[in-house]
C-alpha cells in the first residue's frame, strides 16, 4: 500500500493520519534520515511518532527501548514507532515492555482500512502531499540540552514549542506578491500589518473566517495562564471567528495555517494548557471562535496569513474581533 509513497511523504502521510483523529501535528526531520511526528490533543495528551520511512530498515530491541525511556523522559502519553521495513521479534518484546505501539506495512495498512482513510494514502503517494504548503520542517531554532540517544527524535519541553515552515512557493515569497492592507492589528500599537490569503476555491469556500491580529510580547488568557515567545522573537496572535456555509459542521486544525514572513512560513504555536486555541468544530448557527498564535522575529513589519488548499475550503474577511488573550 506504501510502496509508491516518497520517504519525505511518509511521516506527512502519519501526521496527516492522526489529524483525522483529532490529533494537531507537527513533522520534524533528524539529520539521520529518521522523523518525528508530534501530537497533541485538546485534552492535553501527547504523542508522539519515531519514523524510518525506508523499505529496507530493520528496527531492533535496543532502538525501541531508547525510543520508549525517551517518552518516559518527555511525559509522552502515546508513543508509536513506524516504518516502511520491519521490527525484528526483540524490538516487538522491548515494544510491549516500553508500552510502544509499532507500526510495519501491514498493521498499517490494517488500520488505514479500519478507520477508512485509503484516500490519504492516494493523497501521499508518489506526487502526492495534496498541494501542501508545507513540504517539511527544517531543525528547532534553539538548542536541546541533554544527551539523546542516536537514532531517537527529539523534541524540546518548552511552554511554546517553536514551529517553523519550510517555504515552497514558486515563483517568489507570498510577501513578495500578496499586498498587505490595513494596519494588522488591534489597537494604537498593531505592530507587525497583516494580511490573508486562501489558497483554495475561495468562491466555493464552506468556512468563512473572520480574523484580526496584533503583536504581542506576552500572551496572558482569561484563566490567568502566561505566555511569553521565544528569545529575539515576539508573538502575532490571529482572533478567528468561524462559520460555514452549508448545514455540515466542518473542523479547522491549526496544521492548515500558517503566517509567511519574508519567505519563511511560521506554524501554529501550541501553548499547552491553554484553552480557546485551534482546532475547531464550526457550523452555521452560531460563529466559532478560537486564537491561533505564531512566534515570529522581533523586527517583523508584515506577514501574511495563509490557510492551506484543502476541505473544508476557506474564505477569509477581515474584522475587528475582540480578543480571548491580553
Amino acid at each position: 500500500m506504501f510502496e509508491e509513497m516518497d520517504e519525505p511523504a511518509f511521516p506527512e502521510f502519519l501526521a496527516a493520519f492522526w489529524e483525522e483523529k483529532d490529533w494537531e501535528t507537527s513533522v520534524q526531520p533528524n539529520d539521520d534520515g529518521t522523523y518525528l511526528v508530534a501530537g497533541d490533543k485538546e485534552s492535553g495528551t501527547r504523542g508522539l511518532i519515531g519514523v524510518r520511512p525506508g523499505k529496507d530498515t530493520e528496527i531492533g530491541a535496543s532502538e525501541v527501548e531508547q525510543f520508549a525511556a525517551f517518552c518516559d523522559e518527555k511525559g509522552v502519553d502515546v508513543r508509536v514507532m513506524a516504518t516502511r521495513g520491519r521490527f525484528t521479534t526483540g524490538a516487538r518484546s522491548a515494544a510491549d515492555a516500553g508500552d510502544v505501539h509499532l507500526l510495519d506495512p501491514n498493521e498499517l495498512a490494517s488500520s488505514v482500512r479500519d478507520e477508512k482513510a485509503t484516500h490519504l494514502v492516494d493523497e501521499y503517494s508518489t506526487g502526492g502531499g495534496g498541494g501542501s504548503l508545507f513540504d517539511g520542517l527544517p531543525a528547532l531554532p534553539f538548542p536541546v540540552s541533554g544527551g539523546l540517544p542516536s537514532g531517537v527524535p527529539v523534541v524540546p519541553v518548552l511552554v511554546v514549542v517553536v514551529v517553523v515552515l519550510a517555504a515552497v512557493f514558486a515563483g517568489g515569497t507570498l510577501a513578495s506578491v500578496v499586498p498587505f492592507v490595513g494596519g494588522g492589528g488591534a489597537g494604537d500599537n498593531p505592530g507587525v500589518a497583516v494580511t490573508a490569503l486562501s489558497l483554495g476555491d475561495t468562491d466555493n469556500a464552506t468556512v468563512v473566517v473572520a480574523w484580526d491580529a496584533r503583536q504581542q510580547d506576552e500572551i496572558r488568557t482569561k484563566a490567568g495562564q502566561a505566555y511569553r515567545p521565544p528569545e529575539n522573537e515576539t508573538f502575532v496572535v490571529v482572533q478567528l471567528a468561524a462559520s460555514t456555509t452549508t448545514n455540515s459542521t466542518a473542523v479547522l486544525r491549526g496544521g492548515r495555517f500558517a503566517l509567511a514572513v519574508n519567505g519563511t512560513n511560521y506554524g501554529v504555536q501550541r501553548l499547552r494548557n491553554a484553552t480557546g486555541m485551534l482546532p475547531i468544530q464550526v457550523d452555521a448557527t452560531n460563529e466559532t471562535r478560537a486564537f491561533a498564535v505564531f512566534s515570529v522575529p522581533e523586527g517583523t513589519e508584515a506577514g501574511t496569513l495563509v490557510a492551506t488548499a484543502g476541505d473544508p475550503g476557506v474564505r477569509f474577511e477581515r474584522e475587528h474581533l475582540a480578543f480571548q488573550v491580553e
